[in-house]
């Protein structure tokens, strides 16, 4: 028997659906696949060169893509697994999931989890007070107004998501266009955090410190909050079988007629370079990525799977309240971070920069400054 050791975050749509279908593997195979976790900052923030010499298999972020091809941390999937595999999981992408996770025409992971910052209501107060959400982003002020004063509008702004919506705005203003060799565009930088500050006048006052998963708890267990333009989706929270409130996941709102819609996340299966597994390794990976493995063990263990036969699947729509339906729109027109080398470094001390400046309310020109600095200087291979 192989013993291989994977690591992914630390939340059950993270963790269930790869456990439940490492144990499926290991009775048809032989092989047993163990999975640890980490905390849902660290899967955004741990380099990748820290964990490649304690695991085989990695559920990562795309932005890594480029430190990692860069520097030999994952191998290349396209030198081992066959064309006509990947072509398959090219066709049934959702969005540019199965794009995000390239460098240099080489595939160092694939979409085993699809997820983009999509819009989620309580839709039982919503449609009891005759309230719509807004379909566009510089609408959410004048909505807000609408809602009687015990009802608020919320988004996770902790540091890693404000700059998560704060690269959305970017992409809204600029369709996905913002980042030069020097920066980012000021406009689209100067628009977006002068946003961010004025919604604190009617946003729920806990934003600033919420992450996805603990406004989409305070919605499902409080009555507060019934509306949030722009979060990670979590088919968790819009099943059957949910033991609190069920929330209803919706396409987020846009800018204008622009074609993009908000930031892409999900997670990608890479395999480590220091891996003494590799043929394991990819066996596993064929596995979980088959559509009858994902429409099934993966989603009904949690999941959130990257198949898009399960997004269109008529029976998965049903059990999770038409998540998967009433999102796919906004995951179509999803912007891909870049996965320059150094970005990921970029991005988690860019969103202390643009937390600190939301909280203090400093001047927009001094922080887009600061940025493209820590720009210039991190993500120097710029393609």
């Amino acid at each position: 028997m192989t013993l291989l050791k994977g690591i992914t975050w630390d939340h059950p749509r993270g963790y269930q659906p790869l456990r439940a279908a490492a144990a499926c593997w290991e009775k048809r195979t032989g092989h047993r696949l163990e999975w640890d976790v980490r905390t849902l900052k660290e899967f955004g923030d741990l380099p990748v060169e820290k964990l490649i010499d304690r695991y085989d298999l990695l559920i990562i972020d795309h932005p890594y893509m480029g430190e990692a091809g860069a520097n030999g941390y994952l191998l290349p999937l396209n030198d081992f697994l066959g064309a006509g595999f990947l072509a398959s999981q090219q066709k049934q992408s959702v969005g540019p999931s199965y794009e995000s996770y390239s460098w240099r025409g080489k595939h160092y992971a694939l979409p085993v989890d699809a997820a983009a910052q999509v819009a989620v209501c309580r839709r039982d107060i919503t449609d009891a007070l005759g309230w719509h959400p807004p379909l566009s982003t510089v609408h959410l002020r004048e909505a807000a107004g609408l809602l009687p004063r015990q009802y608020k509008m919320a988004i996770p702004l902790c540091p890693t998501d404000i700059w998560c919506v704060f690269l959305t705005l970017c992409a809204q203003f600029t369709v996905g266009n913002f980042f030069t060799a020097e920066g980012i565009d000021s406009a689209a930088g100067s628009w977006a955090l002068e946003l961010l500050k004025q919604w604190q006048s009617f946003l729920h006052p806990d934003s600033l410190r919420l992450n996805p998963i603990q406004l989409l708890d305070k919605m499902a267990l409080e009555e507060n909050i019934v509306y949030c333009p722009f979060s990670f989706g979590y088919t968790n929270y819009s099943r059957k079988k949910f033991p609190h409130h069920r929330l209803t996941f919706i396409d987020a709102p846009r800018f204008g007629p622009g074609e993009v819609s908000t930031l892409l996340g999900g997670a990608g299966i890479a395999v480590s370079s220091k891996s003494r597994h590799r043929d394991a390794c990819f066996d596993f990976i064929r596995y979980v990525l088959d559509p009858g493995i994902q429409r099934t063990v993966y989603y009904e263990n949690g999941g959130q799977p990257a198949h898009l036969t399960t997004w269109l699947d008529p029976a998965c729509n049903e059990d999770c309240g038409r998540f998967f339906a009433g999102t796919l729109d906004t995951l179509r027109h999803a912007y891909r971070r870049s996965g320059v080398p150094g970005f990921n470094r970029f991005q988690e001390q860019g969103a202390d920069h643009i937390h600190d400046a939301v909280l203090k309310n400093r001047d927009g020109k001094s922080v887009l400054k600061q940025l493209n600095n820590l720009y210039q200087t991190l993500c120097h291979a710029i393609i």
